[in-house]
């Protein structure tokens, strides 16, 4: 299945530059937020957001053309 995917911020510098942050990633049928990340290799804090709804649940299983934007979370004292 094919996901389109946006990182914002520092997340960017996981793909190259001319990519603009911007990625359709090929993953297998029933693939789930998590395993995104994994591809991806984002290890850290992270907010995502699937076809512009906030989604706090990685199990989440990914439909064909979804888009998700994927943001660093921030926190501070």
């Amino acid at each position: 299945m094919e996901v389109r995917v946006q990182l914002y911020s520092i997340l960017r510098e996981k793909l190259p530059p001319e990519a603009k942050g911007r990625v359709i990633l090929q993953l297998d049928e029933k693939a789930t937020l998590a395993k995104m990340l994994e591809e991806l290799d984002i290890k850290r804090r992270v907010v995502i957001s699937v076809n512009g709804v906030y989604e706090p649940d990685w199990s989440r299983v990914l439909q064909d053309h979804d888009e998700v934007k994927v943001f660093s979370s921030v926190s501070g004292g």
